[in-house]
């Protein structure tokens, strides 16, 4: 008979049997009777960073450059001698290393050239034209080799004819004083000494049909404290004459009345001269052929022009 210190006597080998099968089971169920500590938590580690790697930096040497077409599109352009509300050039086929591009268009709307003003001006170049890439990179100066030839169209409207001649540049110009006594205008209007002048204060223009044109003028005429005012009214013909707009055939008349022809024609040569782009440029000369005028609306000059250069900024001696 089997026996266990201080407990009951096994009486036989069933009983043994059973509590050696019991015993691994209790030691089992104590086990899981514990309480269960959590995992240690493990420290999180950061992820290692990539190294960028950034492209290689290279430089496009422009005076090697070849372009199918390049475009350049300005706003608010402020030039040499001018300025404009917008811009569009297009190049086709410009070789920088050769100096040659196979045509260009340029379009340019409000455009402003010593206080002239063109609401729409367009050029269109014929044939390949040969230029100096130098100028062109360093001085901002496209400069042809031989004259460019290109079609031109210039838009002009009533409201821009107007605002050119309300400028007080523009009035200045128009204004004419006799410097020496008894001079040319003085006479003209029966002055008897003194330097006689005739200020313009204000002028307005409107296109009629036919190509005729209407235009009064306010201002002053006289010596000094002496000077009357006047209020003119000039009635004239636009036509292409040289290649330019001009007028002709002109009527000056005050009060109704038509006054003397000298003083008319010299007031046409001052009107004629106030815009002189087409024949004192040396950058684009103009030559129009057809003037169609559109009454109270505006004027379209078509014909050519011969382009020597075309400036894009300001030299520094300006």
């Amino acid at each position: 008979m089997f026996m266990q210190k201080n407990c009951r006597p096994i009486k036989s080998l069933q009983q043994a049997a059973a509590l050696s099968l019991l015993t691994p089971l209790v030691f089992t169920a104590l086990a899981w009777a514990q309480p269960q500590l959590p995992a240690p938590v493990q420290p999180l580690t950061q992820p290692q960073m990539q190294a960028l790697t950034a492209p290689t930096v290279s430089f496009v040497d422009i005076n090697s450059g070849r372009f199918g077409k390049l475009e350049i599109d300005l706003l608010d352009g402020q030039f040499m001698n001018g300025a404009c509300d917008n811009l569009h050039l297009t190049a086709r086929n410009m070789d920088f290393a050769a100096g040659e591009l196979k045509s260009l268009d340029i379009e340019v709307k409000g455009a402003n050239i010593d206080d002239f003003l063109v609401d729409k001006l367009s050029l269109t170049t014929q044939g390949a034209l040969k230029f100096d890439s130098g100028l062109l990179l360093n001085q901002k100066t496209l400069q042809f080799t031989s004259p460019a030839t290109a079609q031109v169209t210039a838009t002009i409207s009533q409201d821009s004819l107007n605002r050119y001649l309300k400028a007080p540049s523009t009035l200045d110009r128009l204004s004419y004083t006799a410097t020496k006594k008894g001079g040319m205008l003085a006479n003209l209007l029966g002055s008897v000494g003194g330097n006689f002048g005739l200020t313009i204060t204000g002028a307005n223009i409107v296109l009629g049909r036919n190509n005729k044109v209407s235009m009064t003028a306010e201002g002053k005429a006289g010596i000094g404290q002496l000077a009357l005012p006047i209020a003119a009214q000039l009635e004239s013909q636009l036509l292409i004459q040289d290649g330019w707009v001009q007028l002709s055939d002109t009527k000056l008349m005050t009060a109704g009345q038509e006054i003397s022809p000298q003083l008319s024609e010299l007031l046409v040569k001052k009107i004629n001269g106030l815009s002189n782009l087409g024949t004192k440029s040396d950058d684009i000369h103009f030559s129009f052929t057809d003037l169609k005028v559109s009454p109270g609306k505006q004027l379209v000059a078509t014909g050519t022009a011969q382009v020597n250069r075309l400036r894009f900024g300001r030299t520094q001696n300006q």
